[in-house]
């Protein structure tokens, strides 16, 4: 059910705040609509073990293009001349968030120069 942009919906008991728009008559952004399935999601597991297959199927989609923009993302930053630290930063970021590559610490040995 949605409010069509009136902000409210009609009930047994009277008018109330449409729950996709919270009462605005417009809804949110991407982001935060994806925010609330997210904790409606997360909320659902902590009680069912089982994820319905529609839920498990928009999770899958997000996943890929959140990993399709950050791949993306670090084959923009091999472009970047300017400043070759912030594009190293921006691919590491990017890199970590969708673990495309291992990393490890460096280790530091006695020979090495400081």
């Amino acid at each position: 059910m949605s409010c069509g942009g009136s902000g409210e919906l009609p009930t047994d008991y009277g008018l109330r705040d449409c729950p996709d728009c919270g009462g605005s008559g417009q809804l949110p952004s991407r982001a935060v609509l994806n925010d609330w399935r997210a904790r409606d999601l997360r909320r659902r597991l902590e009680h069912e073990s089982a994820l319905p297959a529609q839920d498990a199927l928009w999770l899958l989609a997000e996943l890929s293009t959140a990993r399709t923009a950050l791949t993306s993302i670090i084959a923009l930053a091999h472009d970047i001349r300017d400043d070759e630290q912030l594009a190293l930063r921006i691919r590491m970021v990017a890199s970590d968030a969708i673990g495309l590559y291992e990393s490890a610490p460096i280790e530091q040995t006695a020979s090495a120069p400081r």
